[in-house]
């Protein structure tokens, strides 16, 4: 093989391997819990996503959101709710990992993970 085609092959694997590679996770500042919404089934926008959460840091311009289309179907476990609920209860200070889903008609926040601390 060429000098030039082993260079290309190697060009392509490594576009291949990035492609692939999930989308990292951003984390939100350390901050308390404004709001919790949970949407049940027979809620309309149920389809659209299961649930938000808003900080304090930031409530006047994100929520942070997870399941449904919104979120490509990415949910939280009902483990995973009680200890939101219970931080925000309690007024732990939480920071949200969170990757950015972008569709034709809307951009989400999409929870991944999470840290609570006292």
């Amino acid at each position: 093989m060429s000098h030039s085609r082993l260079a290309w092959a190697a060009a392509a694997c490594a576009a291949a391997v990035i492609a692939a590679a999930p989308a990292r996770a951003d984390q939100t500042p350390s901050s308390t819990i404004a709001q919790i919404m949970v949407l049940e089934r027979s809620d309309s926008r149920y389809r659209e996503f299961h649930g938000a959460v808003w900080l304090q840091v930031d409530k006047a311009t994100y929520n942070y959101r997870w399941g449904g289309r919104h979120c490509n179907g990415a949910d939280l476990s009902d483990a995973s709710l009680r200890m939101l609920f219970d931080a925000f209860r309690e007024r732990y200070v939480v920071s949200l990992d969170y990757t950015i889903v972008r569709t034709k008609a809307h951009t989400a926040r999409c929870i991944t993970g999470f840290t609570v601390t006292r």
